[in-house]
């Protein structure tokens, strides 16, 4: 063999180590990445008293706390939830209207930030007060729970209830419950 047919070959097999070695890497990636979300724990929109009593051990007692915290936070929740759908649609038909007024947009835009900051204040106060009920264990597992809730960057949902009726697909026997 010639020196330039030794030169390609081996550049040859370079380039196959190389794409070979990122394969490998590709699929190692997208197993862990599978892996991380299987172990993953949610927390359902509908079920949430059943889901909480299950993952912070929580007696009867605690339960029955909790159905009254979430119940208030829940009613909290969605007022402020309301006011903000109702301050995005006024918003959507002021840029529909033919001549938008900034300054009514600009007003809209903050009452939104202050509807958010109350949301997110009230989720606050609910975990607090979860909190203040808890022994350091269950505490540890609510903030688990809470910061992967949280993390997501999106508004906290509240369960719908059955008035809604079931929501997603999420009724009895599904895998959320």
């Amino acid at each position: 063999m010639n020196k330039a047919n030794k030169i390609w070959m081996w550049f040859a097999l370079i380039l196959l180590a190389v794409n070979l070695s990122t394969i490998g890497s590709f699929w190692y990636h997208m197993q862990q990445e599978r892996i991380v979300e299987e172990n993953k724990v949610e927390m359902p929109d509908e079920f949430r008293t059943r889901f909480l009593k299950d993952q912070l051990g929580l007696n009867e007692e605690e339960k029955m706390i909790f159905r009254s915290l979430n119940r208030n936070y829940n009613h909290d929740a969605n007022r402020i939830m309301n006011q903000l759908r109702a301050l995005r649609s006024d918003m959507v038909q002021q840029l529909g209207n033919k001549n938008c007024d900034t300054l009514e947009l600009k007003n809209i835009a903050g009452e939104i930030g202050e509807m958010h900051k109350e949301l997110k204040l009230t989720t606050v106060q609910f975990y607090l007060n979860m909190k203040s009920e808890l022994n350091e264990e269950q505490q540890a597992k609510l903030y688990d729970l809470f910061s992967s809730l949280l993390q997501k960057d999106e508004n906290v949902k509240t369960p719908r209830g059955r008035r809604n009726g079931w929501g997603r697909g999420n009724g009895p026997g599904r895998k959320n419950q």
